[in-house]
C-alpha cells in the first residue's frame, strides 16, 4: 500500500510511504487506537468518547510495515 500526506501551502512538503498493510479488526485494539487518535487531535477531554465512538464492529486499524519512505519539504533546487 502507499500513503502520502502533503501540505498544500508553502514550504510545500510531503512524505509518502509505501509498504504492506495489514488489517486488524480486533475491537480492543481498535477502541486503543481510536481512543489515543481521539486524546491526540480531539483533546484528553474527549478521548474516550472518540474511542467508544469508533472502536466498535466494523471498524478496523491498519498497520503499515514501511518498504520505502520517500519526503521533500520545500522545493528543490
Amino acid at each position: 500500500m502507499a500513503l502520502c500526506v502533503d501540505l498544500p501551502e508553502p514550504p510545500y512538503a510531503f512524505v509518502q510511504v509505501q509498504g504492506i498493510a495489514e488489517l486488524g479488526a480486533d475491537l480492543d485494539e481498535c477502541r486503543r487506537v481510536a481512543t489515543a487518535c481521539g486524546s491526540r487531535y480531539m483533546g484528553a477531554d474527549r478521548a474516550e468518547e472518540f474511542g467508544a465512538r469508533n472502536g466498535v464492529p466494523g471498524e478496523l486499524v491498519v498497520w503499515i510495515t514501511p518498504t520505502k519512505v520517500v519526503a521533500q519539504l520545500g522545493s528543490v533546487t
